[in-house]
């Protein structure tokens, strides 16, 4: 498969830059690149932006996306799953300080 064009997805570059833990294993998340080769005229396409500048690409596009890693569970997260670990993890913490405060 011809790839005709690539595209670098960014999000959120600071909060990649700090430290992720699993909320399973509680291990420190790794961050890995994941590639993704979609078409232009596929069905999954719509699930993907293509836009580039003033145009579109066309074709076999390799997307790649930064996603944190697990090596002790072997568990792959997105940036968006991250995001809402880490709130749940700070909502707990703040729940245990008001309830040791009383």
């Amino acid at each position: 498969m011809k790839i005709h064009g690539v595209k670098r997805e960014w999000s959120h570059p600071i909060f990649c830059m700090k430290k992720h833990y699993c909320p399973y294993c509680n291990e420190r998340l790794e961050k890995t690149k994941a590639e993704t080769v979609v078409n232009s005229e596929s069905e999954e396409a719509k699930n993907y932006d293509f836009s580039n500048g003033d145009g579109f690409l066309v074709g076999n596009i390799k997307f790649i996306r930064t996603v944190f890693r697990c090596n002790k569970c072997d568990k792959t997260y997105t940036i968006k799953e991250v995001k809402e670990n880490d709130i749940a993890i700070n909502r707990r913490k703040q729940d245990w300080r008001d309830y040791n405060v009383e």
